[in-house]
């Protein structure tokens, strides 16, 4: 079943997806995106989604980006969904993450579909490094839990 990696920060800025991109592409991964270079909205600060070609056999990666203020509201829904979810554990690190869930003001959620290969997972590991690194974010994995900044599991949430 497919399911997500998200990197939930306190920042509202983003780098963009050219930056992205450049970064995937100086590390030899090859791919296509959606939206491509050439189209305006590549070039767009406030860009919502991207989709990462990296095999024409496989189903691309989908990367989401939302926002507090963002007219969907998916945001807050995503929030308010795992502090429920929260507040049924207990255990260490919990209120750290409830700390990390209060002041989140952006999510990148990246969708990892069933059929991806070790070439994917490369690429999801970049993607996310870079964005981690940009936004000093901190890492959720569905059916793992959250990860504190050097990659140590901080709480576990299924």
């Amino acid at each position: 079943m497919a399911h997500f990696l998200r990197v939930m920060t306190k920042q509202q800025t983003a780098p963009g997806l050219g930056e992205l991109t450049n970064s995937l592409a100086q590390e030899g991964i090859s791919f296509e995106t959606f939206p491509d270079k050439e189209e305006e909205r590549f070039n767009d600060p406030d860009w919502h989604t991207l989709h990462i070609a990296y095999d024409p056999n496989k189903m691309s990666l989908m990367l989401d980006r939302s926002r507090t203020g963002d007219e969907k509201g998916e945001l807050a829904e995503e929030i308010a969904e795992f502090q429920e979810n929260l507040q049924t554990l207990t255990g260490d690190g919990k209120a750290a993450v409830a700390e990390i869930l209060s002041s989140t003001e952006q999510i990148f959620a990246c969708l990892i579909p069933d059929d991806i290969t070790e070439q994917g997972w490369e690429l999801v590991e970049k993607l996310l490094e870079h964005l981690l690194e940009a936004t000093d974010g901190h890492l959720q994995v569905d059916g793992e839990g959250f990860y504190d900044k050097e990659g140590e599991l901080l709480f576990e949430m299924e």
